[in-house]
């Protein structure tokens, strides 16, 4: 089994869980007591944070180029992103690297297609539910991504990163976030993409009944079918 690089930290209450979901893909996988050979390199998000404020996009990507180099030079296999937004980097990664980089939206989009949708609704940060970058990796599978409305992206963003992130798991917030997703599935969304690794934290399964595309376990399992050559 190939050694998978994480890039992790943003935010590290998902990264903890990525962790978590990528060893127990490959106990099932493999069987027995086997796991995954991994290395986990955590980024300071504060840093992140710091430069995007900074409005100096090209350094917060230097931080995610350093880092995956650093991976591919201790001789991880793959590398995985672990976060949906991050993933506004990958084709410049992609050309970076010499081996592969498991990318979040195209495991998400072989998801989708083999539960046989074609409409979803996409929750995530502004950036995710707004840029092309998700969306196009969708469109490439032929699903179209629905979004809330721009007030409702803006609360779901403030949400993921002054709650989410600092493990603050608000139930009224819950309750919002059901809403959202009900008015989605009204306009024709056949499940719902929580494509923020940190909203599962937040809505499970059992809090509603439409179908949940958990990206971060969908990711996991992507991962560490590539790094076992399956599929």
């Amino acid at each position: 089994m190939k050694t998978i690089g994480m890039i992790g930290g943003t935010g590290w209450v998902s990264s903890v869980d990525y962790y978590r979901e990528v060893n127990r893909a490959a106990a099932r996988l493999r069987g027995g007591d086997f796991t995954a050979p991994c290395i986990l390199w955590s980024l300071d998000f504060g840093e992140l944070a710091a430069r995007k404020e900074a409005g100096d996009q090209e350094q917060v990507y230097a931080l995610f180029r350093d880092a995956a180099l650093g991976l591919e030079a201790a001789g991880c296999g793959l590398l995985m992103l672990c976060a949906n937004t991050p993933h506004l980097y990958a084709n410049r990664l992609e050309k970076k690297l010499s081996v592969p980089l498991v990318h979040i939206a195209r495991a998400t989009a072989a998801e989708i297609r083999h539960r046989g949708m074609r409409r979803v609704g996409l929750l995530g940060t502004r950036i995710t539910m707004e840029g092309v970058f998700y969306h196009e990796k969708l469109a490439d599978a032929g699903i179209e991504a629905l979004v809330p409305p721009a007030q409702d992206r803006e609360l779901i963003d403030h949400t993921i990163f002054n709650e989410l992130m600092r493990e603050d798991f608000r139930p009224e917030r819950r309750q919002r976030f059901l809403e959202i997703m009900d008015g989605l599935v009204t306009r024709g969304a056949e499940g719902i993409v929580l494509g923020c690794t940190e909203i599962p934290l937040l809505v499970r399964p059992e809090h509603t009944g439409h179908v949940l595309f958990n990206t971060l376990e969908i990711h996991a399992r992507a991962a560490v079918s590539a790094a076992l050559e399956i599929g």
